[in-house]
């Protein structure tokens, strides 16, 4: 079950980092990259900080809260999929999950300044408890808003459940399931 999932997550990404393609067209056009006044080709990127809660699958968890960084960039191949790279840090009760994960969006616009987004996850995560650690897989499913401050200031908010792979601690395998709620406020380049 948890392969299906996650081969789904994967697919899923390579879908939505493939762009928009015509079906009856035989090729694919190349991508256009947005042009500055310098005439140097960049692709729209932002910076953001991020702070929020996370709570783990199990009836006796808490809400904890976690903090971490977002690199974000548009699609060459499609203006309607943001790619997110996020890096979190959680440290509660013994238990320190520092984790990377790519979150593709796809983007609806709501009028000049609002947007809303939704994607799969897929990540690694490097998990200590009590001197032990392990390596885990997390993917799953989330939704964000984004909304522009100023020209190239930004807040943000985003939803996300995620699915783990077994840790080994102490001969004992558990998941790390757990959903995150999180703002974020960052800079657009």
């Amino acid at each position: 079950m948890k392969k299906t999932a996650l081969l789904s997550v994967l697919a899923s990404t390579l879908i939505f980092a493939g762009g928009d393609i015509d079906p009856v067209e035989p090729a694919v056009e190349t991508p256009v990259m947005n042009q500055v006044d310098h005439g140097t080709s960049s692709i729209p990127m932002s910076l953001a900080l991020l702070g929020g809660m996370m709570k783990g699958e199990g009836s006796n968890t808490d809400w904890k809260g976690f903090y971490g960084v977002e690199l974000a960039f548009e699609c060459l191949l499609s203006e309607s999929t943001r790619s997110q790279l996020q890096l979190t840090n959680y440290d509660h009760d013994g238990l320190q999950m520092l984790q990377l994960s790519a979150n593709p969006h796809y983007i609806f616009n709501r009028g000049d300044t609002v947007e809303f987004g939704f994607g799969p996850h897929i990540g690694v995560a490097r998990v200590e408890i009590a001197n032990e650690s392990d390596t885990v897989l997390t993917y799953g499913v989330g939704a964000s808003v984004r909304t522009d401050i100023t020209n190239n200031f930004f807040v943000g908010a985003e939803a996300r459940y995620e699915w783990t792979t077994d840790a080994a601690f102490g001969g004992v395998d558990d998941n790390l399931n757990n959903a995150k709620v999180f703002a974020k406020i960052g800079y657009t380049f």
